[in-house]
């Protein structure tokens, strides 16, 4: 799967894009808090109705490949390197989304799996 990134895209299309190739997972954007990591999980946390280019104005256009082995640190480190974007990965767990922190190490693969099991 490929994720399609360009300066006019919301972040709520972003999110439906990534969650159709992994619909146990789901991605967050975050406000950069002067280069340290995200905080808790709705600290900074950016509403899906801004453009790409709104959070990161120097956003260039590309492509992310999201291949089942993709670990979760790797995604997040992507997208933080090429576009400026910081972004969280949560799981699914039953009627909640857990940060997926803990287990940033684990691939996109195992994490909708693990969020498969526990939320059917």
């Amino acid at each position: 799967m490929t994720l399609l990134i360009n300066k006019e895209q919301l972040i709520s299309e972003l999110q439906q894009a990534f969650n159709t190739a992994y619909p146990f997972l789901k991605i967050e954007l975050f406000a950069p808090k002067h280069g340290l990591p995200p905080g808790p999980a709705d600290q900074g946390r950016l509403p899906g109705n801004l453009s790409l280019q709104e959070v990161s104005p120097h956003l260039p256009d590309g492509v992310v490949d999201l291949p089942e082995t993709m670990r979760i640190q790797e995604l997040e480190d992507i997208f933080s390197d090429r576009y400026g974007l910081h972004l969280q990965v949560f799981r699914k767990s039953g009627n909640l989304w857990l940060e997926t922190t803990m287990t940033a190490n684990w691939t996109l693969k195992l994490q909708n799996e693990h969020g498969r099991e526990i939320s059917c």
